[in-house]
């Protein structure tokens, strides 16, 4: 019964939130409280009531959200918060049922890897770029994972998604979906961004390395105005957007500092995502990923950073603690590639089933990635979480168990040539963050006094 209720008062809530989110946000939440049917949302919910009464960073930033969006992206927003926290509950609990196991919160599609640049060091350099993702195949990906798994955030990356503009007909079709759109942001012109206003289910992240110097020496001249150009469209027409950086031992002062998140408020962007150089992809090189200290000089900054600005700033690696630990292997999410290869993470460049001859459901069956959703997280420490960089010897394992097959030429160099270069960088990583993790100096992005809960 109440699952039927929460579904009638979707609408009420999204018009709620589109039109004037500061009059009725007392209303919202008592909505919301009637449709908090699971513990886990009902916790949800608690966060957002103390995010209200003591004026947090958070919740200035659901202010930023219900001045800057247009209707459609405020609508698309409440909806995805909806069927995330509350109306999809019923799939996924039965899923667990059936198999014993959480399904996967969202998933990484990668329908394209054509890219009208090339990015030094890019991640996804190597995967072939001859054949796109074919509709058919995608569109039952997205289909299968909402109505088995209840699943209603996708990302898109690529290469560049902006060269299929058939994908905007897909977003279209799944418009009760929400996508996050990884992009390198110099494809997107304004009939892209009028269609984006319209669809208002699709966020763009923007790729950048820091400020003008940094960005076009890795990606090309002029990249950095373009960019910064397609930021102002998409903030001008209220549309949902953010930036995504890479750090590395060169650029991490730059990308954390205040002038640059500054920037990037100023641009419009609402969150930012960042990401640690790994060295897979084109080129790989361990000399350019962040030494020790410099990560846990990231993870200072962000925190502070998100504790007093109103946008939300991710860090894929230090923020192990949000989410216990590794999210890979299905756990939290998974990456299917161009090819339609099953990968544990968008770093983890290797599979052992593929989409096209196997459902999701099936691939999570595999060994393979069971192993790993059962021993996350690893020794407790989820400061050091990843499988790849902070305990390699731990992939080796699964490697030599399972032997997944690499998904494109010299993914194979984690498990050989840059062996040394990684358990000498995961020991260095250890000796700063095991000592972190001792004395209780990190906290989740949203740290919420248990006593105020």
């Amino acid at each position: 019964m109440r699952y039927r209720a929460a579904g009638r008062l979707a609408r009420l809530m999204s018009a709620l939130f589109a039109r004037n989110f500061e009059k009725n946000l007392k209303m919202l939440l008592f909505l919301l409280d009637f449709v908090a049917v699971h513990p886990d949302a009902r916790d949800s919910l608690r966060k957002v009531k103390w995010y209200y009464t003591h004026e947090h960073s958070l919740y200035k930033l659901l202010l930023r959200l219900s001045r800057e969006l247009n209707h459609n992206a405020k609508k698309a927003l409440m909806e995805f918060i909806l069927n995330a926290w509350f109306l999809n509950k019923k799939i996924r609990e039965q899923f667990r049922e059936e198999e014993g196991f959480n399904p996967p919160q969202l998933l990484v599609i990668s329908p394209t890897e054509r890219c009208n640049l090339r990015c030094e060091g890019c991640w996804a350099g190597m995967y072939p770029r001859e054949k796109d993702m074919n509709c058919v195949l995608l569109e039952r990906i997205i289909a299968e994972a909402q109505r088995e798994m209840g699943i209603s955030f996708f990302v898109i990356s690529g290469g560049e998604p902006f060269v299929r503009e058939d994908l905007l007909d897909l977003y279209e079709k799944f418009d009760r979906t929400f996508f996050m759109i990884y992009t390198n942001g110099t494809l997107i012109d304004d009939d892209t961004v009028h269609r984006l206003a319209q669809l208002g289910n699709v966020a763009p992240m923007l790729s950048l390395d820091g400020f003008e110097t940094e960005t076009d020496a890795r990606r090309g001249r002029d990249v950095y105005r373009k960019v910064v150009r397609t930021m102002e469209m998409l903030r001008d027409a209220g549309i949902l957007f953010g930036f995504s950086t890479t750090a590395d031992r060169l650029n991490v002062d730059i990308i954390s500092s205040r002038d640059f998140i500054g920037h990037m408020l100023d641009k419009g962007c609402f969150w930012g995502w960042y990401f640690h150089y790994i060295p897979i992809g084109r080129d790989p090189d361990p000399e350019r990923m962040l030494l020790p200290h410099q990560r846990n000089e990231l993870r200072q900054r962000i925190c502070e950073a998100r504790r007093t600005l109103p946008i939300l700033l991710v860090d894929f690696w230090n923020d192990g603690p949000q989410v216990g630990g590794c999210i890979a292997g299905g756990r939290y999410y998974l990456h299917v590639n161009c090819s339609g290869d099953v990968e544990p993470c968008v770093f983890c460049h290797f599979a052992v089933e593929n989409v096209k001859s196997r459902s999701l459901r099936e691939a999570l069956r595999h060994p393979f990635l069971a192993e790993m959703r059962k021993n996350i997280p690893y020794d407790g420490n989820t400061l050091r979480p990843c499988m790849l960089i902070d305990r390699p010897w731990i992939f080796r394992d699964y490697y030599r168990r399972y032997r997944p097959y690499p998904t494109h030429p010299g993914a194979e160099s984690l498990v050989g040539g840059l062996t040394k270069e990684l358990d000498k960088y995961a020991q260095g990583v250890a000796q700063i963050l095991d000592r972190v993790w001792e004395n209780g100096d990190y906290e989740k992005i949203v740290h919420v006094p248990e006593e105020e809960m």
